[in-house]
């Protein structure tokens, strides 16, 4: 690759992960604060709020799909994908203060306004995320600047995470929930419409037949790394926000910190896992994706186990034990995101036909399922435990939260393993098959 392409493809790469910015900010104010909001300033019960988070996935288990089906029998003058990077932004936001909106109800009336607020804030999130993934697969097939566009884009998502959990608390304090989403939103809104405005679709292929769910079918059936990388994805999540729903509770009262160093630790963890997904591209070069994966889940078991034995009485020995994880979360996270971009390849290999938007969607139905099933176990825990909100904890629940938040996670993490042992995808064979799509597009021509 010449050094102007090459500066080209950091250009691109860096355009595009605008984006990913913008919506992890909002992404990660819902995932860490929403279950702290409904509990202790809603004043919605953790049981309700378990339900709650569990109802609004079956949903995604209808809606998601349709999603992808639609991005899939997209076709515009705009593109595939860049159109829904106009417009969704804006209902997105508009969801997301409604979320964190305190209006005047009754217990009914909360409740009923928060599933309503809650779920048209995922419907919105679907109809954003999935051909904004779905677009990593458009803009090259070149395995070099695929990795670089995929690397910045995932980064950003953590600089998202970043953003939002060392400003939120304070600047929740100096304006409020309501406000405070307003601005994320905002945010949100101007970074997606960069990439929008900068971004170009390069290889988009028109489908010789509409998309539809018997062809969904027979895309999963036959794609077998798809099927592993979503396993092995779908179980590091339900893991890891089970234990991040708990982050905010286990640092206010096992830790003791104070709002300033809630937001400091949550910064920390983050840079270390930015760093992770920085050295994770190079690690690959010498380990290949899938096993730099599995180093990253074996630094998440050994970090597990070492802050369990380490205790809560250090901050500083806790957060070191974090940052190993966090490191390890970064290394993993980079590496599975290109695994599953390959894999679009690979099921027009096998199928005859490109479907982005259904695989993206299935990863997308993934983060939801994970982060609603893991919040609802978080805060099933927390009523099973015996969590009071605003007081001081007893020593039998600061106990549990201390396993919950530290041995059980890190023993868990080994499960994400084993579908990588069945991911059949190597470097050399994703190689192969890119080559021999050219050759067929040669011979259709």
């Amino acid at each position: 690759m010449s050094q102007e392409t090459t500066r080209g493809a950091w250009r691109t790469a860096f355009s595009y992960s605008l984006g990913s910015l913008g919506n992890n900010i909002i992404f990660a104010f819902i995932s860490t604060y929403l279950l702290i909001f409904y509990t202790d300033v809603f004043g919605i019960s953790a049981a309700s709020v378990a339900i709650l988070f569990l109802v609004a996935r079956i949903w995604d288990g209808i809606n998601d799909p349709i999603m992808g089906m639609i991005v899939d029998n997209t076709h515009t003058r705009w593109g595939k994908f860049r159109p829904y990077l106009f417009f969704v932004p804006i209902i997105m936001g508009l969801a997301t203060v409604a979320c964190f909106l305190n209006p005047n109800l009754s217990d009914q009336g909360k409740l009923i306004y928060a599933y309503v607020t809650y779920i048209a804030w995922g419907m919105s999130f679907t109809a954003m995320d999935i051909p904004y993934w779905s677009m990593t697969a458009s803009i090259t097939r070149d395995m070099d600047t695929r990795s670089k566009v995929i690397t910045v884009s995932r980064t950003m998502a953590f600089v998202g995470f970043l953003v939002a959990n060392v400003i939120t608390l304070p600047l929740t304090s100096q304006i409020g929930w309501g406000l405070t989403a307003l601005v994320f939103s905002i945010s949100s809104l101007l970074l997606t419409w960069f990439t929008f405005f900068t971004v170009k679709e390069n290889y988009t292929v028109p489908r010789k037949e509409k998309q539809s769910f018997k062809g969904a079918i027979e895309l999963f059936r036959v794609n077998k790394p798809l099927r592993m990388i979503i396993y092995n994805l779908l179980i590091f999540d339900l893991i890891d926000k089970f234990r991040f729903s708990f982050s905010v509770f286990y640092l206010k009262y096992n830790i003791g910190a104070d709002e300033l160093m809630i937001s400091v630790f949550m910064g920390l963890y983050l840079i270390f896992m930015i760093a992770g997904s920085i050295l994770s591209p190079f690690i690959s070069r010498k380990l290949g994706k899938k096993r730099t994966a599995i180093l990253g889940y074996v630094l998440n078991i050994i970090s597990g186990i070492g802050m369990f034995a380490t205790g809560y009485d250090s901050l500083v020995l806790m957060l070191a034990w974090a940052s190993v994880g966090s490191i390890g979360t970064g290394m993993a996270n980079i590496a599975t995101m290109t695994m599953l971009t390959d894999t679009v390849e690979y099921g027009q290999y096998k199928t005859g036909h490109r479907s982005e938007g259904m695989i993206f969607s299935a990863n997308i139905f993934r983060v939801k399922v994970a982060s609603a099933i893991g919040g609802a176990l978080g805060a099933y825990a927390l009523s099973r435990i015996g969590y009071v909100p605003n007081v001081v904890q007893s020593q039998a629940v600061l106990t549990q939260m201390h396993w919950i938040f530290t041995l059980i996670p890190g023993v868990l993490y080994s499960l994400c393993i084993i579908p990588l042992f069945f991911y059949g995808l190597t470097e050399e064979r994703y190689a192969e098959i890119v080559e021999a799509l050219a050759n067929q597009e040669e011979v259709a021509v």
